[in-house]
């Protein structure tokens, strides 16, 4: 797809200014100064006039409109994204799709982008905005059926970790040390429309410790389709993973994400998005790690709003473990765990370049089987119960073209029945990412 944001975007924003000041501004001396302050190109002085207009309970179609506009010129897509979808129970509906469109569109995410102009360029649209539709899903054709386009994602990363996770996740190593981290990501989505593939590579080396290098392949292709009043998209990937040089586990995936057009929490929270997802996955361990054997299921669901200049985000996920488990003549290994796990994140957007966030997560994991231990020459047998909570600070700087420097700090503790498995650990990552 060939975006023309500016162009698009000072359209629909000429409209939305012309009618917002002759109709509803109802001389509020802040929302004016906002309009003023994004004629002479100050966007930011005009987002904070706006988001002040709006506190002070201005919270018109045509503020919000324009309020988007400016979130979307500054680079903030997520807060965009939530304006715009505040609209859609409104008149305005057409033009918050054409809106969301480009936002989509901005982020690289095409066939979303591709879903919000079908729908502006609908009939119970207005003939402007059903032409700057269309005009889009034009420019998104490819010129042959065999076209490709895709995205892609890079970060080099570099830190230190005062605890070493050893395998799984959840044992520690009681030794620290540098790391250095790679991850790549691509995606490549065919002429067929819904039609994509993808591809992601992660490594872990921590010099000096190598018994602790981690890598991770995974790839896949994924179909998207119209599914009631939403999107479905279904992924079939395979994926391998490595420890120490190992092979740790090889994975076969299938795995469905609902978008709806209109979110469930919508009557109780405006301009809420949400997704839900689930996933089965049968997995077989290397050599060494043949415990792993087994199935996994998972369920789960997303959401996030945007307020003024914060972004919130909660995730809720279960987790269902039929694995072999580990056995010897006298003790026994359960790693079939069933988890619940609940995450918060909130970002704050200091600029349009610099933004703060914190999040946090609990994770609650139960053990099916009693491990058997021994302790002291005998056999012990105990359920195995673990309550994992993690907090992350981070901050990211956007800096000239798609280049963005991010910063980390995390934390975390683990809990658990059996004291072998309690540990906590802290890290620090600083790296540098490049999206295109």
């Amino acid at each position: 797809m060939r975006p023309s944001k500016f162009v698009t975007c000072f359209i629909a924003l000429m409209l939305l200014v012309r009618l917002s000041v002759a109709e509803e501004s109802g001389g509020h001396p802040d929302f004016e100064a906002g309009v003023a302050a994004f004629g002479a190109g100050e966007l930011a002085v005009a987002r904070a006039h706006f988001e002040k207009a709006r506190a002070d309970g201005l919270n018109t179609p045509f503020l919000l409109y324009n309020l988007g506009v400016v979130y979307f010129r500054l680079g903030q897509q997520a807060s965009a994204e939530a304006v715009f979808l505040e609209l859609l129970d409104t008149r305005h509906a057409p033009l918050a799709r054409y809106n969301l469109g480009l936002v989509m569109q901005a982020q690289g995410r095409y066939d979303d982008a591709r879903h919000w102009f079908d729908r502006a360029a609908g009939p119970e649209s207005p003939e402007k905005v059903r032409a700057l539709a269309l005009r889009q899903l034009d420019e998104s054709k490819p010129d042959q059926p065999g076209d490709l386009r895709g995205s892609g994602y890079l970060l080099a990363a570099g830190g230190y970790d005062d605890n070493i996770a050893g395998t799984p996740d959840d044992a520690s190593s009681n030794q620290a040390g540098g790391f250095a981290d790679l991850l790549a990501v691509g995606n490549v989505h065919t002429g067929s429309e819904g039609f994509g593939l993808h591809g992601v590579a992660y490594t872990r080396q921590y010099p000096g410790n190598s018994e602790f290098d981690n890598s991770y392949l995974s790839t896949g292709a994924s179909w998207l389709s119209g599914v009631g009043a939403g999107e479905l998209t279904s992924t079939l990937s395979l994926a391998g993973s490595w420890f120490g040089g190992d092979v740790l586990e090889r994975e076969a995936r299938l795995e469905a994400v609902y978008h709806p057009d209109r979110c469930m929490l919508a009557p109780l929270v405006a301009g809420v998005d949400c997704r839900v997802n689930g996933s089965v996955s049968t997995i077989r361990g290397g050599d060494d790690f043949s415990a792993y054997d087994g199935e996994m299921v998972r369920l789960g669901a997303t959401a996030s709003k945007s307020s003024g200049s914060w972004l919130f985000r909660g995730r809720y996920q279960l987790e269902v473990n039929e694995r072999k488990d580990l056995a010897t003549q006298q003790e026994f290994f359960s790693v079939s765990p069933l988890r619940n796990l609940v995450s918060a994140e909130a970002r704050y957007y200091v600029s349009g370049r610099l933004s703060l966030g914190a999040r946090g997560d609990i994770r609650h994991s139960r053990y099916q089987d009693d491990h058997r231990l021994v302790s002291d020459g005998e056999v012990v047998a105990e359920r195995r119960t673990d309550n994992r909570l993690r907090g992350v600070l981070l901050a990211e700087y956007r800096m000239a073209g798609p280049w963005l420097v991010l910063t980390e700090w995390s934390m975390l503790n683990n809990r658990s029945t059996i004291e072998r498995y309690d540990y906590s650990r802290r890290e620090v990552m600083v790296g540098v990412e490049l999206g295109f």
